[in-house]
C-alpha cells in the first residue's frame, strides 16, 4: 500500500469519527501514514502527535506480537487518551493500524477554577498560619509578662506576710516589757521593789523569746546542707521519743512508736537522711503535738516504706487538730495558733524536708493532727 493510498483510507475511515486520529505503523519505519480529518484547528493536520508517539509504538508493537486487537488508556487530570491497534489484513503482515481518541474529563475552565481555588486556599492557610504564629508569640510575651508580675506579687505578698508576722512577734514582747516597766514605776514605794523584780523577770523572759525568734529566722535563711547517713530507724525514733519523754510526762502525754517490721534491717547501711537535721524536724513537730494534745493524749512516731519506694515518716496526735482556715498556710512563716509560738517551726520543718529532696504535708486524720514527711529512698 502506497503512502497516498494509506492516507486516503485513513481519511475515509476517520472522517465520521469526531476527535479521533489514527494511522499506520510498521516496526522498521514507525508511523507510515497519519490522518486527523476532524481536527478543529486551522489547516490539515498531517504530523502525528509527538507526545504520544512512544505510547503509539508500544501499543502497535503489542498488537503485532499478539496478532490481535490491543487497547490502552493513559489517564490524566484534564483528559484521558484511549489507544487501539490491530494488524492490517494485507500481504504485509507488519503493517499495524492504530487510532487515538482524547476523552475530556474536566473542562479547561473548570481546572483553572480549581487551581485558582486551591491557590487561594493555600494562600489563606499561609496567612492564617502567619497570623496564628504572630498571635502565639504575642500571647507568649503576655504570658511571660503576667508570670513575672504574678511572681513579683507573690514575693511582695510573702514579704508582707513575713513583715506583718515579724512585727507582731516583736511588738508583743516589747509591749509586755513596757507594761511591766510602767507598772513597776507606778507602784507604791512599799511594792516597787517586788514590781521591779517582776518586771526584770518579764524582760528576761521576753528577751529569751526574741532571741528564739531571731535564731529561728537565721535558721530559715541559712543554706541547708543535708549530710545523709545510715540510720537505724527504730533506734533513731526511740532517741527522739526519749528526748521528749520528760516533757511528755509533765503534759500527761504518751509517745508511741509505729515502725514497719524489718524496716530498720533493710535501711541499715543506706544513707537515708541527715539525723541531726531531721532531729530538729521531730523536735518542732513533737513540741507542737504536745502543745495541742490534752492530758492522757497520745502522740505516735512512725515510719514505713511506701509502694513508690520512698520513706514515709510521720508524727500524729489525737489533739484538737488544725483549724480549716490554717490548713493552706500551715507551713508558712508566722502561721501559728499556739500562744507564745513564733510560727517558724513548721516553716523550718518544710525547709529541712525539702532540702532532703522530700515533701511534707498535713495528712487526713480521723482525730487530731498527722504530719507526714516523704523522703527519697536511696538506691542500694
Amino acid at each position: 500500500m502506497t503512502p497516498a493510498a494509506a492516507q486516503a483510507v485513513l481519511d475515509l475511515a476517520l472522517r465520521d469519527q469526531p476527535g479521533m486520529e489514527g494511522g499506520f505503523w510498521r516496526a522498521d519505519v514507525g508511523v507510515v501514514a497519519y490522518a486527523f480529518p476532524t481536527y478543529d484547528g486551522t489547516g490539515i493536520k498531517r504530523d502525528p502527535p509527538s507526545a504520544e508517539l512512544e505510547r503509539i509504538a508500544s501499543t502497535a508493537q503489542r498488537a503485532q506480537d499478539c496478532a490481535g486487537l490491543v487497547a490502552d488508556v493513559r489517564p490524566g487530570l484534564r483528559e484521558a487518551v484511549a489507544f487501539a491497534a490491530c494488524p492490517v489484513a494485507t500481504d504485509d503482515r507488519r503493517l499495524i493500524a492504530w487510532t487515538l481518541l482524547r476523552v475530556p474529563l474536566l473542562a479547561a475552565g473548570t481546572v483553572n477554577t480549581l487551581i485558582l481555588a486551591v491557590s487561594l486556599l493555600l494562600a489563606l492557610v499561609v496567612v492564617c498560619g502567619a497570623w496564628l504564629g504572630w498571635m502565639l508569640a504575642r500571647w507568649q510575651r503576655q504570658s511571660a509578662h503576667l508570670r513575672e508580675q504574678l511572681a513579683q506579687s507573690e514575693r511582695l505578698a510573702t514579704l508582707g506576710r513575713v513583715c506583718a508576722g515579724l512585727a507582731h512577734e516583736i511588738r508583743n514582747p516589747l509591749g509586755t516589757m513596757r507594761m511591766k516597766a510602767e507598772n513597776a514605776m507606778a507602784a507604791p514605794a512599799d511594792r516597787r521593789e517586788a514590781r521591779v523584780v517582776g518586771a526584770l523577770e518579764a524582760v528576761l523572759s521576753q528577751t529569751a523569746r526574741l532571741e528564739a525568734l531571731v535564731s529561728s529566722l537565721l535558721a530559715l535563711t541559712q543554706p541547708l546542707r543535708a549530710e545523709r547517713q545510715a540510720v537505724d530507724l527504730r533506734g533513731w525514733l526511740k532517741t527522739q521519743r526519749n528526748a521528749h519523754a520528760e516533757a511528755a510526762q509533765k503534759h500527761g502525754v504518751r509517745i508511741t512508736l509505729a515502725v514497719e517490721p524489718q524496716l530498720s534491717d533493710i535501711a541499715m547501711g543506706l544513707a537515708l537522711f541527715d539525723p541531726t537535721q531531721m532531729a530538729r524536724v521531730f523536735d518542732n513537730l513533737l513540741l507542737n503535738a504536745m502543745a495541742h494534745t490534752g492530758e492522757c493524749g497520745e502522740i505516735e512516731l512512725g515510719a514505713h516504706r511506701t509502694r513508690r519506694g520512698a520513706l514515709l515518716l510521720w508524727v500524729a496526735d489525737d489533739g484538737c487538730g488544725i483549724p480549716a482556715d490554717m490548713r493552706d498556710t500551715l507551713f508558712e512563716p508566722f502561721a501559728t495558733t499556739r500562744e507564745g509560738g513564733t510560727g517558724l517551726g513548721l516553716a523550718l520543718v518544710r525547709e529541712i524536708v525539702q532540702g532532703h529532696g522530700g515533701r511534707v504535708g498535713l495528712a487526713e486524720s480521723a482525730k487530731g493532727t498527722r504530719i507526714e514527711m516523704e523522703l527519697p529512698w536511696p538506691e542500694s
